[in-house]
């Protein structure tokens, strides 16, 4: 979906009225796959421990120095920034930080993908 949305917002011309409206749906498009990534991150700890109580429990910076030194996230420190560009979403939404969201969903895509493919098989591709 967030690709889909970025592939329409790339295909307007500038100027044209829709492309701030593809740009909203790719910002909120990043902000559903980027919270969702995160669930599926926790979900995936929570499968290979032991016991899942203390994996739900963890901080955000737990959770990715777990996931790091699990191997499901080759670069935890991208993931801050990640949630720095939606967390930016929810307290100004100007121009230029729309601008700047939207252009780095583009960058996340990439990193969701790695995350999912980790996931996958790590969980046996279910």
């Amino acid at each position: 979906m967030l690709q889909e949305a970025l592939d329409f917002w790339r295909a307007q011309p500038e100027g044209s009225a829709l492309k701030p409206h593809l740009r909203s749906a790719v910002i909120q498009s990043f902000e559903f796959s980027y919270e969702l990534s995160v669930r599926s991150l926790r979900r995936g700890l929570a499968e290979r421990a032991v016991a899942a109580g203390p994996v739900f429990d963890l901080s955000f910076n737990d959770l990715l120095r777990a996931a790091a030194d699990g191997g499901l996230l080759p670069d935890a420190l991208r993931r801050r920034v990640w949630r720095e560009l939606c967390n930016a979403t929810s307290h100004a939404y100007d121009e230029a930080g729309a601008q700047e969201v939207a252009a780095g969903a583009a960058d996340f895509v990439q990193d969701a993908q790695v995350l999912l493919a980790a996931l996958e098989k790590e969980l046996g591709g279910s």
